[in-house]
């Protein structure tokens, strides 16, 4: 793996424990205010974006070298892997709320704040001058 893919492994590492900590503050608050049910929900919807973070670990991880040198196929490989994210994600929103039922208030919630761990580690894994 190449430095910038461990930078980039390290970053998603990062989203992902700040999604997890995130996840258990949604669910442990819709717990205390709402009840089981609605800390169920908030499990699922913060599953959900650790899922679409998972899915962005594993293709960084298998991205070759040559996505750093400029190869345009390869890069547009990268940026294909944006589509199956979106699709796993709006199956699995759609699942929670269409099939199981959960709540949806502390299901979006809980992706949202999830997701919002990704933009508190934004920065973190840009390499800064100097």
């Amino acid at each position: 793996m190449s430095h910038a893919a461990e930078i980039l492994s390290q970053g998603i590492r990062r989203v992902l424990v700040s999604q997890i900590v995130l996840t258990l503050l949604t669910a442990g608050t819709a717990f205390a205010l709402l009840g089981s049910a609605a800390a169920l929900a908030a499990f699922y919807g913060g599953g959900v974006a650790l899922t679409g973070t998972w899915l962005l670990g594993r293709r960084v991880s298998h991205t070759p070298e040559t996505v750093q040198q400029g190869d345009a196929v390869n890069q547009l490989a990268l940026y294909a892997g944006v589509l199956p994210r979106v699709i796993v994600t709006l199956a699995l929103l759609a699942a929670g709320l269409g099939w199981l039922k959960l709540a949806p208030i502390p299901l979006i919630v809980a992706f949202g704040l999830a997701q919002l761990g990704f933009a508190i580690n934004l920065g973190s894994t840009r390499q800064r001058p100097g």
